[in-house]
């Protein structure tokens, strides 16, 4: 496997900031990881980085609505948190919980971005590992 899985973005009119890229980009590697030590924890989702990274350049072109508002300041929070920035997030555009409603429609858009990016990720580093660890030996 000599290529990376894409980013897939909901436009291409202008590109999420490279930290985002580059967190999408760790997210899949941790998550790869994972799915190799924990078979049985494989999702077939997107994490927060990527699905936000897919909605970000639509929030260019025109206004969310109310639900996906949520989501996506939801989504912004949960990255922000891992880089420790939360509090750059205004108080009034923090959203800590979903509702049962939108955290459905969040995983519906994660499980439909994971299979438009073409499923599992393709990364050349992953690859390597499970032909390494998890092809049987030939006798």
């Amino acid at each position: 496997m000599k290529y990376n899985t894409p980013i897939l973005l909901a436009n291409t009119e202008w590109m999420p900031p490279e930290k985002l890229i580059n967190e999408v980009k760790l997210e899949r590697m941790i998550n790869g990881l994972l799915e190799m030590a924990m078979p049985d924890l494989k999702e077939n989702t997107v994490g927060d980085a990527e699905c936000l990274a897919y909605m970000m350049p639509q929030t260019g072109r025109m206004p969310l609505s109310r639900d996906w508002v949520d989501i996506y300041l939801y989504l912004a929070g949960q990255v922000l948190k891992r880089w420790k920035q939360y509090e750059a997030l205004p108080e009034d555009c923090r959203v800590e919980t979903l509702s049962e409603y939108d955290t459905k429609k969040m995983n519906d858009l994660k499980g439909w971005i994971y299979e438009k990016r073409g499923g599992e990720e393709k990364n050349p580093v992953l690859s390597a590992l499970k032909e390494v660890f998890l092809t049987p030996l030939k006798k």
